[in-house]
């Protein structure tokens, strides 16, 4: 368990993680060892990234449930889709140096799209964005990315 503070008050969290499938179970809990909140998050190959999957699930101090987020709403292609998709078209273009791929949600032309990341064989840091329901490349972009 870490604990951390939220600018509410001390929380702790606690972390599972299933490294073969690229699954982090995220729980949070109050002072009190209260759940607050529990998720789940898909990790790709970078170890600061992750992106919210399934539902996410927020508890009040009772221990009822008082809201549910469902990440997968309006995404028909998954995220480990996406990873497949980015890393079919990257293959060749992608340097074997910096081989980290960083995947998130994001919006396109009001579409919901996933933004998959990745540095090119000249080192420069690239991004396709891909429709969250037809999984077509819809843009190739240059961009700049801090780790």
């Amino acid at each position: 368990m870490m604990q951390f503070e939220d600018g509410m008050g001390v929380k702790y969290l606690r972390t599972v993680t299933d490294k073969e499938h690229h699954i982090k179970s995220v729980y949070a809990y109050d002072d009190d060892r209260n759940l607050l909140y529990c998720n789940f998050e898909f990790m790709s190959d970078s170890d600061y990234n992750s992106v919210p999957i399934g539902r996410e699930y927020k508890f009040n101090s009772q221990g009822n449930i008082t809201e549910i987020i469902n990440h997968e709403e309006g995404y028909s292609i998954c995220c480990e889709q996406a990873m497949y998709i980015g890393d079919r078209y990257s293959k060749r273009k992608a340097s074997k140096e910096y081989s980290k791929r960083i995947l998130d949600r994001g919006k396109w032309q009001g579409k919901k799209v996933w933004e998959y990341h990745y540095t090119d064989k000249k080192k420069q840091d690239k991004m396709l964005v891909i429709d969250g329901n037809s999984g077509k490349i819809l843009k190739k972009k240059d961009v700049f990315v801090t780790y």
